[in-house]
């Protein structure tokens, strides 16, 4: 049994209740599987690109889930500095899957709702908060979620314990 999230819509059904909990106006839009944020950009043109990598601690056991402008290159340095942490370096595949139940591809703001993510700090980039709309894979990269900026940072801090805002 799988300590995280199982692609399939019992995890798609959590997330829109607890969208619905917290009074998120989303909308679902399903598309081919993405990978990468130029795939997810030929899908999805009209959204502000935004990518989710999770790291990890190099020698350590702290995981930081960074949520940023998607076309534009991540400064470890100063996520580590943000979150409090040492050096850090990207997970691997099956690390993702251990941690948050997803697939490269497939990792989201809505991949910290597992039990197994319930210690990953998040990094927001502050530019996130700002936008009209963003999106967010349920755990399936087939499908996005699309809510409003603003709402980023009250939906995350439902469902994490450490959220930093940060100027990336």
């Amino acid at each position: 049994m799988s300590r995280g999230w199982v692609e399939d819509n019992r995890t798609t059904m959590t997330i829109f209740n607890l969208l619905k909990e917290m009074a998120v106006e989303y909308r679902m839009i399903e598309h081919k599987r993405v990978f990468t944020v130029e795939d997810s950009t030929a899908e999805l043109g009209h959204l502000y690109p935004v990518k989710n990598l999770l790291l990890k601690e190099e020698k350590g056991d702290a995981f930081v889930l960074v949520v940023m402008k998607g076309d534009e290159r991540l400064d470890t340095k100063k996520v580590a500095l943000a979150s409090g942490l040492k050096k850090l370096q990207f997970a691997k595949p099956e690390v993702l899957f251990e941690k948050l139940g997803v697939t490269p591809g497939s990792v989201s703001l809505f991949s910290l709702l597992a039990e197994s993510a319930k210690d990953v700090k998040l990094v927001l980039d502050s530019r996130i908060l700002s936008q009209a709309e963003v999106g967010f894979h349920p755990n399936d990269n087939s499908k996005t979620i699309v809510i409003a900026g603003s709402d980023v940072e009250k939906l995350s801090s439902k469902f994490v314990n450490t959220v930093h805002i940060v100027d990336l």
